[in-house]
């Protein structure tokens, strides 16, 4: 009775987390979604920057914070504009060639894909180097890409789409280098 139970824990965990044969088309839509997301981090142009995320998420976020879309998007567009005034980003890539591609318990196609960064605030020597992993994700037909390196964001995640709830997900790390 026991073997049955662990057949059917076996079963369901490798169903959160199926092999995905992504089409041609697919990782070409992905390809260049990260090529315009990565020119647009290095050149500091938050409204490409933004265009990246899933507007369910932009959604979630306006209605936690009490905000309407557009305010939301505006004040994310400053927040980033700011941010890449005072840094330069000395690194970026997003690996597509290293991606991992799945599907959630319920079809959904996605993958992670290794992200390093490597940013120097002005004026200061040491550069901070985070490693991190991008999540692709398709909804009503497009790809975005998503930022979880960390518990927030991956709790966002999931509860605007709650079948990632069963998908192990990998918290980023940041460390200071020279």
């Amino acid at each position: 009775m026991v073997g049955k139970y662990i057949i059917a824990a076996a079963l369901f965990v490798a169903a959160c987390a199926a092999p995905y044969s992504l089409a041609v088309d697919d990782r070409a839509a992905i390809s260049t979604r990260i090529t315009s997301f990565e020119r647009a981090v290095v050149a500091g142009n938050s409204s490409e920057i933004l265009s990246v995320i899933p507007p369910r998420m932009i959604t979630a976020i306006a209605a936690k914070a009490g905000l309407t879309e557009q305010t939301l998007r505006g004040e994310m567009a400053k927040a980033t504009r700011d941010a890449t005034r005072d840094a330069d980003v000395i690194f970026f890539d997003i690996a597509l060639d290293q991606a991992t591609f799945q599907t959630t318990a319920s079809g959904r196609p996605y993958s992670l894909i290794p992200t390093q960064t490597v940013i120097q605030a002005s004026g200061n020597r040491s550069k901070l180097q985070s490693n991190t992993s991008t999540l692709t994700l398709k909804d009503d037909g497009v790809w975005y890409l998503i930022r979880i390196d960390d518990a927030r964001q991956i709790a966002l995640l999931r509860e605007v789409y709650p079948d990632f709830e069963g998908v192990t997900l990998p918290i980023g790390t940041t460390k200071v280098i020279d």
